[in-house]
């Protein structure tokens, strides 16, 4: 069972320093999205980087990334990166959006 702990422990410190270097790089250079989420695999595969807005520049630059977040966390083997367009906050707008026609009796 420790093992285990130990192995969620080290992945949960992986997503947090990738979800910090991605981060900042969206913020230094001004890119319109923001990161919501990472989760990497176990095998240390894959990160799935979960963002807000559009992902075509964040794909251009994934190479890059990766090769920072390698040179930043000394990984001996550095995830691919995923990004996914998270639609959870659009989804929570919307539903608001109509909670509030039911509640204003509009269709």
């Amino acid at each position: 069972m420790g093992e285990s702990m130990n192995s969620n422990h080290k992945i949960e410190r992986i997503n947090s320093d990738i979800y910090r270097i991605i981060a900042s790089y969206i913020a230094e250079r001004g890119i319109a999205t923001e990161v919501i989420e990472v989760k990497t695999s176990a095998d240390l595969s894959e990160a799935k980087v979960y963002v807000t807005a559009e992902l075509d520049n964040l794909e251009n630059v994934a190479t890059f990334l990766r090769g920072e977040i390698a040179r930043r966390m000394n990984l001996r083997n550095t995830p691919k990166l995923r990004f996914i367009k998270d639609r959870g906050r659009e989804n929570a707008t919307r539903v608001e959006e109509l909670l509030e026609q039911i509640k204003g009796g509009k269709k």
